[in-house]
């Protein structure tokens, strides 16, 4: 549909970002003024990307892998499991990864770009706020209705019994492997990462960086067709088979023996927050202090707990209905959050409501100030791209 540089948008990559909108915002169709801003939208991503590389704007393995880890969280938080992320692209997560991986670079680069040019961030006055507001007061959506929050957060880690469960189906399997059974048989009937599995193991070839630390290492170690011992990830144990090498690319096949479940372990979590919950209810301890003391949550544990006022349109279906049925003040259950393989369990409790209302200059001030600078922000990255746009290639094919 368009060459922007060395970049192109291919009439698929189109129709995936339209189908990815409609699904987001719950739309059975998009207009075709709807369709054409979300073109426009990625001609310019690609516009500043081209400037980016232009530029030789770099970004680092560890930047990379930090905003891939963040992404696929998301896409698990919106799935509701990793089973249906992967079920939905039909590939296991370290392929989806894999895939995601150099479009997150490019995004990265184009990121840092935007940050340079923007350094100082957009900044607007009081004078400019007040014009915004009068001038737009009828088209401001209605504010949110808004709890402000404070919590206590403990992670829900793996116990030794689940670790134990793990390294033992890992070490049978390594043992069958080494009295001659078939790795790929055994990947089938075995691997817990299903989707590889279908394919004996096998995860293609991919580039440096693109697996977890002790994974990677491990791989990097083997010479082709050699097989490594029992290697322990956040995803259990694997067993690693080098297959080929070229470059600074690797094909690999894996067998996982993910850490089970149990129940057991999450009911000692709930317990623990349960006895710290019944301390503060005793008087024994505040809310604050006990977030300071227990809370897992580096960034509110220095501040009470405090989370600040949340709109409820972001907080998770559970969650809600804890808070509905909570009275102001008092603590909550603990309540789940996180996805279902990294998740964790906390205490709630809000001391104010904000119902929903018409935004007015007086209570929603700091809400009209980030429309304002929105707006702002747009005109302004409007004119750079005009700018840019001088010495990048740019062909339309539509």
């Amino acid at each position: 549909m368009a060459v922007v540089g060395n970049e192109v948008i291919l009439e698929s990559d189109f129709q995936y970002q339209l189908q990815l909108y409609a699904r987001q915002n719950q739309l059975t169709n998009i207009s075709p003024f709807l369709a054409q801003q979300i073109f426009q939208q990625m001609l310019t991503e690609k516009i500043i990307i081209a400037k980016a590389e232009q530029d030789s704007i770099s970004v680092t393995e560890e930047e990379i892998n930090k905003e891939l880890d963040s992404r696929i969280k998301s896409l698990i938080d919106q799935f509701g499991s990793e089973q249906k992320v992967e079920e939905f692209y039909k590939l296991s997560i370290i392929k989806i990864k894999l895939t995601l991986k150099e479009d997150l670079r490019k995004k990265l680069k184009a990121d840092k770009l935007k940050r340079q040019r923007f350094q100082g961030g957009i900044k607007v006055s009081d004078r400019e706020i007040k014009e915004f507001y009068y001038s737009y007061k009828d088209s401001l959506p209605m504010a949110s209705e808004e709890y402000d929050l404070y919590h206590i957060f403990v992670i829900r880690k793996i116990s030794d019994t689940e670790r134990s469960l793990a390294k033992e189906k890992a070490t049978k399997i390594l043992d069958s492997i080494k009295s001659g059974v078939d790795f790929s048989e055994l990947a089938k009937r075995n691997s817990d990462d299903s989707l590889s599995g279908l394919n004996g193991g096998d995860l293609g070839w991919a580039k440096r960086g693109t697996y977890v630390k002790q994974f990677e290492e491990e791989l990097l170690r083997l010479n082709i067709g050699e097989m490594s011992g029992l290697v322990e990830t956040e995803f259990g144990f694997h067993i690693i088979k080098l297959t080929d090498k070229k470059g600074d690319q690797v094909r690999c096949q894996h067998i996982l023996a993910s850490f089970p479940r149990l129940e057991s372990s999450d009911f000692e979590t709930i317990s623990y927050l349960n006895n710290i919950k019944k301390e503060i209810e005793d008087g024994k301890i505040s809310f604050e202090d006990a977030s300071s003391k227990y809370s897992q949550d580096n960034q509110t544990s220095s501040k009470g707990g405090h989370i600040g006022a949340v709109q409820i349109e972001k907080l998770d279906s559970n969650v809600i209905l804890e808070l509905k049925s909570l009275e102001q003040g008092k603590i909550s259950n603990p309540i789940k959050i996180g996805d279902n393989r990294n998740y964790g369990y906390e205490l709630l409790k809000y001391t104010n409501i904000t119902p929903s209302h018409k935004m007015t200059l007086e209570q929603d001030y700091e809400k009209v100030k980030k429309y304002t600078e929105f707006m702002k922000e747009n005109k302004e990255m409007e004119k750079w791209i005009d700018e840019i746009k001088k010495f990048i290639f740019i062909d339309v094919k539509l």
